[in-house]
């Protein structure tokens, strides 16, 4: 009975989404002559990548270290 009832709900779910994209019918705003759009950002993407992997590293010899004094045993 609930290998049915999963069925069902899985499919039910599967269809709602289908019909969820067919039915929507919302065209792109017009756009307006007093409105301009926004400008682009200025900003490079990749200013700071390089401390970014720099306190990636720490954090992942920071956890590995923890760990391995958690799971050392005693002999």
């Amino acid at each position: 009975m609930k290998i049915t009832k999963k069925i069902i709900l899985t499919v039910l779910m599967f269809l709602y989404g289908v019909l969820d994209m067919f039915c929507k019918t919302d065209d792109p705003p017009t756009p307006s002559k007093y409105k301009k759009p926004p400008p682009p950002p200025g900003l490079p993407i990749d200013e700071n990548i390089y401390m970014l992997l720099i306190v990636a590293l720490f954090l992942g010899i920071y956890i590995i270290y923890n760990n391995k004094l958690k799971t050392k045993t005693p002999t």
